[in-house]
């Protein structure tokens, strides 16, 4: 069990996953992360693309967790990037 991604975490690059989120559900009050959230920031700019908690979804999305993963683009080069949601303050909050 990994601790459940939300709105402002981290990756492993220090991006932050900013959008959309589902704003209806939230976890310690911060909307919960889902497949397809963007995520952005100096290395990598993408989206929310794999989940390690396939089994859990709210409205019809895979929620995200600590090790989902991001893929995208580094927003200077173009090279692609992948990477993983690797800090949440949501601790408590296993999936």
């Amino acid at each position: 069990m990994m601790p459940t991604a939300t709105l402002t975490n981290a990756t492993a690059t220090a991006d932050v996953v900013v959008a959309v989120g589902m704003p209806n559900r939230l976890c310690n009050g911060i909307p919960i992360a889902c497949i397809g959230d963007m995520v952005t920031g100096s290395v990598v700019t993408g989206t929310l693309a794999v989940s390690t908690a396939v089994t859990r979804v709210m409205a019809g999305r895979p929620i995200g967790n600590i090790t989902s993963q991001v893929v995208g683009v580094n927003p200077i080069t173009g090279i692609p990037v992948t990477t993983a949601i690797a800090l949440s303050p949501n601790v408590t909050r296993l999936i």
